[in-house]
């Protein structure tokens, strides 16, 4: 039973992982990033190659 559980945490903190990453360039991109984090923890590759070519949706002020 404690292999199980360990690697369910395992697995979670992977998903976790993912998500964030996803979110965190979601959010460099102008995207929600609430939204992100779940697509990323799903499907992890396909989220952020699709981030990546997704135009920008607001443009960053320059000092």
């Amino acid at each position: 039973m404690l292999p199980l559980i360990l690697a369910a945490l395992l697995y979670l903190s992977f998903l976790c992982a993912c998500g964030y990453y996803t979110a965190d360039y979601a959010g460099q991109r102008g995207r929600s990033k609430l939204a992100w984090f779940i697509w990323g923890a799903l499907f992890y590759p396909l989220p952020y190659i699709a981030l990546a070519l997704m135009p920008r949706l607001r443009e960053e002020t320059r000092v």
